[in-house]
């Protein structure tokens, strides 16, 4: 089902990514992240396979012996995240060519499958029939298929603001990822109760070209996603400029509330195919390695 949003190449290629959110974690079992809670340094709790980055004083070479492979030991003090990812199925995701719903799902694909190999659990949240919905609890890479399924069958459709359900329930301490295109008003108490839930915040900003760079002139009728409502303008320059101006302040806020709360933030358009945005945009900016 994967290979409906990533080519199976891109996922092969994906091995050499990590996610380079630092988090400390109090309690867990075998994973990629070291905890607060001491452990003997040569009590081991699991292997798993060696990928570019790790430190080459862990590998086993009696495993490699065996298998022929590389395999790092996991010390009892390394323990798995909890990664949360939430997807924003308003309508207005459902905009763009291609649209910001169909990168959503390519993104959380990618943090799911990157936070699968690295034994961390992962959560999608979603939301409809006024609550958040959830796929939890998932471990291991033979969840991926599970994962790819679930993020196909979402459907972008909902009026109501996403992130007002996201303070309905509790988490516990991990790295939440945020995939929307940020048009609420809800976005600052969102992000300040999960920095509040002791969570380690990504907010990738999804948006569209004509949202960024309009080149619409004329006579026209714009048509809001969320509400439909219409509404008739004559796009001239003085209307563009001020239009840049107020998408100026639009991203700048977004930008200042992640600086608020600590969040790693970027901008993320759909004119970029899905590898490009991995490998160019989040490793330059530092969300993955």
């Amino acid at each position: 089902m994967e290979q409906k949003l990533i080519d199976s190449n891109l996922l092969k290629k994906l091995e050499s990514l990590k996610l380079n959110t630092t988090i400390t974690l109090n309690q867990g079992y075998g994973g990629g992240r070291k905890s607060k809670s001491k452990g003997s340094s040569v009590e081991f709790s699991d292997f798993r396979e060696y990928v570019s980055g790790d430190d080459f004083r862990k590998i086993d070479w009696n495993a490699y012996g065996r298998f022929k492979k590389l395999f790092i030991k996991l010390f009892m003090e390394e323990r798995e995240a909890n990664i949360n990812i939430f997807i924003d199925t308003s309508k207005s995701m459902d905009f763009g060519n291609p649209k910001k719903a169909t990168l959503a799902k390519q993104l959380a694909l990618v943090f799911g499958y990157l936070s699968l190999a690295n034994m961390d659990r992962v959560n999608i949240y979603t939301y409809g029939n006024k609550k958040l919905e959830a796929l939890e609890q998932l471990n291991g890479k033979n969840n991926i298929h599970r994962l790819a399924s679930y993020l196909d069958n979402i459907v972008f459709d909902k009026s109501e603001d996403f992130f007002q359900y996201i303070k309905t329930r509790t988490y516990k301490r991990g790295i939440s990822i945020i995939i929307s295109d940020i048009f609420s008003d809800n976005f600052q108490d969102a992000v300040k109760y999960l920095a509040f839930m002791n969570q380690s915040i990504v907010v990738l900003n999804l948006l569209s070209m004509e949202e960024i760079n309009p080149v619409y002139s004329g006579d026209i009728r714009l048509i809001d996603s969320e509400t439909e409502e219409g509404k008739d303008i004559s796009m001239t320059q003085s209307v563009l400029k001020s239009y840049k101006k107020t998408f100026k302040n639009f991203i700048n806020r977004n930008k200042e509330i992640c600086r608020k709360f600590s969040c790693q933030y970027t901008l993320v358009s759909n004119e970029l195919p899905i590898e490009s945005i991995v490998f160019d945009n989040l490793t330059n900016v530092g969300i993955l390695r």
